[in-house]
């Protein structure tokens, strides 16, 4: 009877095991099905990654278009989005450039005629009053907006291109 005790113990021990070795099958099937759907997010993610590094792409080649223009022409800049650039602030940019794109033909000028003394002269003055810009009262009000500032770069940048022509 022991023997008969010890060989049903042992059939209920082989049988739970048993019933419990399929159940890790069916947990596998589980993390597989779990695993392709991880897959399959990370595959979406990869898409949007590459979409979004598309785009990025085209905004930095239309900001590099941009910056290598030399028309002093004030455009919309990604950073204006988050943080738009007053309408004062706007405007002292338009006259920025307006005064770097005189001083720029003031140059041309002085090249087409050299011994013109009367352009040579004005060429201090209008050097003069360009560069203080950078210290007018207004531009340190509008320099913290990091838009405007980025613009007061792209435009220092145009003028350095255009002086050194």
């Amino acid at each position: 009877m022991k023997k008969l005790c010890i060989f049903f113990v042992s059939m209920l021990f082989i049988t739970c095991n048993t019933s419990e070795s399929s159940k890790p099958v069916f947990e596998e099937k589980v993390n597989l099905e779990e695993d392709s759907l991880i897959e399959t997010t990370l595959i979406l993610d990869s898409i949007s990654t590459d979409q979004d590094s598309l785009i990025n792409f085209e905004k930095d080649s239309v900001r590099n278009a941009y910056e290598n223009d030399l028309s002093l022409e004030i455009k919309e800049i990604e950073e204006e989005k988050i943080d738009p650039i007053s309408e004062d602030c706007m405007l002292f940019l338009e006259d920025y450039a307006a005064a770097i794109s005189s001083f720029s033909s003031l140059l041309e000028s002085i090249d087409k005629n050299p011994e013109n003394i009367n352009l040579i002269i004005a060429r201090s003055s209008q050097e003069e009053q360009m560069y203080a810009y950078s210290s007018n009262p207004q531009m340190f009000q509008c320099i913290q907006n990091e838009a405007f500032q980025k613009q007061v770069d792209i435009l220092n940048n145009k003028r350095d291109k255009l002086i050194s022509k």
